[in-house]
């Protein structure tokens, strides 16, 4: 069957548009039917399944994080790219934007975070660590992090191992192809390892309410990057995106969309700069609550005001409606952090500590706000003044072991994440976050050892069950994506 005699009827059209719309953000309106028509067409082929009802309900029972939507993803969205695409944007990132990240860095921390978000085979957060790597000559003594994500698992590993073909060196300056790739002798370019090594890639549907989060390390970002990508996503999935993206960038951040995407509707919270043939979007530097919404308004459970039918004391008039009592200011602050308004939460846990100074979750919940703001500094101190208030409880443990990470101290995190698990057997992130950071130091025998632990404690959960610390994280999430790196060929 080809392409072009492959056709939907409507009912098929409705039902594959609003399951990819729902499981991937990609959407798919009338006028990109034949698109839909053209990727289902190719997906099906590669399955295993005979047709489209089979297929239907093939995609409906598997995780998002599975190969079956992974090989859909793959032949819905066009993955084609090149280092340093639009010679505008990376001019304008060369000559003014990251130039005034390591200034002002340089002053404070030299530590620089940035994501390229739907990253594909990996061309363009390379060539981002690769300008780094031309504009700072003492790199070694810098805490980089360029995080690439996207939801295509191929890309993703293509883009992990390194090696490209000579069509993505067009426009490239010889220079920099002889500097930083090597020939493989097949006709093809292997990156050096030195810039491979200054790139993290990991799985992210940004359509899933992860981000920002130090459990998907999106938070405190001087710089993003997310170039033809909400161009498949419908307008209310992209204005969500774009203000998860607003709220990972520390104040002064800077967004790159693509450039058919720019579009003030969205962009309204950004302030706007044109650069020659880019235009780019800046986070304020301070910001006012009257610049920024929630987007949804806060809801504050409150006890319903009760009658009284006896007298409460001596002297009371009966019937007099018995006061309510005042709502848990930390209680509040939960709320808040959910709402994202941090700095009012914060003022909750300051009211939290001046009614019970020995209440220990408020001092970790400050060292986690603080870490999410980027002021890990602030939030090493209050995860300390929680450890030594209680040395027996292990989310403060557990809050340092993310910002040691952060911090590029593998060894400290490690211990950290020992403490809190020593302390809770039980506790899900702390094992999976120990599985990552085995991994990344090789050890693969403890890494799938405690990936096994998360999905043992993971099995017993409801689907829909929030796991503890983990920012919104479902049960049912965790899990498919634990069950797809056990399943996974690293381990051999």
């Amino acid at each position: 069957m080809s392409n072009e005699e492959f056709e939907l009827t409507q009912t098929d059209y409705e039902r594959f548009r609003d399951l990819i719309l729902e499981r991937s953000g990609l959407y798919f309106p009338e006028e990109r039917r034949q698109t839909l028509s053209r990727g289902l067409a190719e997906a099906l082929r590669a399955s295993s399944r005979n047709n489209l009802d089979e297929y239907y309900d093939l995609l409906r029972k598997s995780p998002v994080a599975s190969h079956e939507w992974d090989s859909l993803v793959s032949t819905l969205t066009v993955g084609e790219t090149y280092f340093f695409r639009n010679k505008s944007h990376f001019d304008a990132l060369a000559q003014h934007i990251l130039p005034e990240i390591i200034t002002r860095q340089g002053l404070l921390n030299r530590r620089i975070r940035i994501w390229g978000a739907g990253c594909a085979t990996g061309e363009e957060p390379y060539s981002v660590a690769i300008l780094l790597r031309e504009l700072i000559p003492n790199l070694h003594s810098w805490n980089i992090l360029i995080l690439a994500t996207d939801i295509n698992r191929e890309a993703l590993r293509k883009a992990r191992e390194g090696v490209y073909g000579t069509w993505s060196f067009r426009g490239v300056e010889k220079r920099i192809q002889e500097r930083y790739f090597h020939p493989n002798g097949h006709g093809q370019y292997i990156l050096d390892n030195e810039i491979k090594n200054m790139v993290t890639f990991d799985y992210l549907n940004l359509v899933e309410d992860c981000y920002p989060s130090l459990v998907t390390n999106t938070r405190g970002m001087d710089l993003i990057l997310c170039r033809n990508v909400t161009i498949y996503f419908s307008p209310e999935v992209t204005q969500k995106v774009v203000t998860r993206f607003y709220n990972s960038l520390t104040g002064g951040g800077w967004f790159i969309p693509g450039s058919s995407e720019p579009n003030m509707v969205f962009y309204r919270d950004f302030q706007q700069k044109n650069f020659p043939g880019a235009v780019v979007y800046q986070k304020p530097r301070m910001e006012t609550k009257a610049m920024r919404k929630p987007e949804f308004e806060l809801q504050i459970p409150t006890t319903p005001v009760v009658k009284a039918t006896e007298p409460l004391l001596k002297g009371s008039e009966e019937g007099k409606e018995k006061p309510s009592p005042a709502p848990d200011p930390y209680q509040i602050a939960l709320e808040l952090v959910r709402a994202g308004r941090l700095d009012d939460a914060l003022l909750r846990l300051y009211e939290k500590l001046d009614q019970d100074p020995d209440f220990v979750p408020t001092y970790h919940m400050l060292g986690k706000i603080y870490a999410n703001k980027g002021d890990l500094e602030e939030a090493q101190n209050w995860c300390a003044r929680a450890i030594k208030k209680d040395r027996l409880h292990p989310q403060p443990h557990y809050i340092l072991s993310l910002i040691y990470q952060q911090d590029d101290l593998p060894d400290m995190a490690l211990q950290a994440l020992k403490t809190a698990i020593y302390l809770d057997r039980e506790f899900i992130l702390a094992h999976y976050h120990l599985a990552q950071l085995y991994r990344q130091q090789g050890k693969k025998r403890q890494a799938y050892k405690s990936l096994q632990n998360v999905q043992r404690l993971l099995e017993g959960r409801l689907p829909d069950e929030p796991i503890p610390e983990g920012d919104g994280l479902l049960a049912g999430r965790l899990l498919e994506l634990v069950k797809t790196e056990l399943a996974s060929e690293q381990w051999t």
